[in-house]
């Protein structure tokens, strides 16, 4: 459960940078392609985590005990990889613009 909840954070997180680049960059005019290919990769990452979790919660719902076991570390990596991603953008913004 508390992989659901930081993964979709984490997506929502990412897709509320996509959308919001021009806001961030302070070019309010930015054209709407450079928009687009600037907020693809943050896009792409909130769809990609999502499209994991889902295919985490399938896996564990079938009912072999080896594949349970195989998803849940895969949530439990997924978990770790999202916290340490959390903690290297505070760390990162931190030594950058201060505190």
């Amino acid at each position: 459960m508390t992989d659901a909840i930081v993964t979709l954070l984490a997506a929502s997180a990412l897709a509320g940078i996509g959308v919001l680049i021009p806001a961030f960059e302070e070019n309010y005019d930015m054209p709407a392609g450079r928009h687009l290919s600037e907020a693809a990769p943050f896009l792409a990452g909130a769809a990609l985590l999502v499209a994991s979790l889902v295919v985490t919660a399938l896996v564990v719902r079938s009912g072999s005990d080896r594949r349970r076991r195989a998803s849940l570390v895969t949530a439990a990596v997924r978990l770790g990889v999202l916290l340490a991603g959390a903690v290297a953008f505070v760390v990162y913004g931190t030594l950058t613009y201060g505190v």
